[in-house]
């Protein structure tokens, strides 16, 4: 996550992200059209209490899945495993 920093103006303390330039890291804000039947229902499989914990949720589980494919490939690769459903 982003460094927070505290800034004093008139009394009042106040946090803020330091500026970055380039690459964005951490949590952005996302404005997005999306289905809310499927996002009720992502949110009550998933049980969390937040539509944003949902999508995080989801969104972890889908770089899972792709980091997980690309470790059994490379063991495939190296000749780790053999396809149980070849010649079906």
């Amino acid at each position: 996550m982003a460094k927070v920093t505290s800034t004093q103006t008139t009394g009042t303390a106040r946090t803020r992200a330091p500026r970055t330039r380039g690459r964005r890291v951490g949590w952005v804000r996302k404005n997005v059209v999306m289905d809310q039947q499927k996002l009720d229902a992502a949110r009550r499989a998933l049980g969390v209490k937040t539509e944003t914990e949902a999508i995080d949720l989801a969104l972890d589980f889908v770089a899972f899945r792709w980091e997980l494919a690309k470790g059994i490939s490379a063991i495939r690769r190296a000749g780790g495993i053999d396809d149980v459903f070849d010649g079906r």
